[in-house]
């Protein structure tokens, strides 16, 4: 098993035509978003209006949920969508995606190169879940929290607004202690 906590000071903010947005992780962590070239991005966008268009990402699916405020979604010629906290979204990047949003939004989002396994999910204090072999899962919620590792026999605390990230060796059994507000868990196994 391989571990890191991404801390909040280390995370990249840039702006983009509508806000900011703020790069968790990418994964391969060498990878550079403006190529292309990562199989999956966590990032957290503010917005400037209380209206954008989402760039095209094709080649990709993506998961979003607003972590404070609201955002509707409208997926062109397909449906529209209302998300208030904490509701997931799931839709393909190549979509011409619109957006309404409170002027105090603030989205997560995780984009995942299409053809690979993933799965975005919320977990409260005391649910748990399992985590496949092989797999890279991401821990995320604005407050701290503890993560309970039973087969290691440990705890890991992560600050709020910071990212733990774990690569699996085998299956891990891992349960959410001490958390104020809900947790994000982001799962990606790759596609041979």
């Amino acid at each position: 098993m391989k571990e890191k906590i991404v801390k909040n000071e280390n995370f990249v903010t840039t702006k983009w035509a509508g806000g900011e947005t703020t790069q968790l992780a990418i994964y391969p962590y060498d990878s550079a978003f403006s190529n292309k070239d990562f199989l999956w991005r966590i990032s957290s966008a503010t917005f400037t209006s209380t209206e954008s268009t989402f760039s095209d990402f094709t080649g990709y699916q993506r998961y979003i949920l607003p972590l404070e405020g609201e955002l509707s979604l409208k997926h062109s010629r397909l449906y529209d969508r209302n998300l208030r906290k904490y509701d997931v979204e799931y839709f393909d990047g190549s979509w011409n995606t619109f957006s309404k949003n409170t002027p105090d939004c603030r989205d997560y989002n995780f984009i995942v190169k299409s053809g690979c396994l993933s799965k975005m999910q919320i977990l409260n204090e005391g649910e748990e879940c399992i985590l496949k072999k092989s797999e890279v899962a991401t821990f995320f919620s604005v407050n701290e929290f503890i993560l309970e590792l039973p087969e290691h026999g440990e705890n890991r605390k992560v600050d709020g607004f910071s990212l733990y990230i774990i690569e699996t060796d085998n299956e891990e059994k891992v349960k959410i202690l001490n958390a104020q507000l809900p947790v994000i868990i982001t799962e990606f196994v790759a596609v041979n």
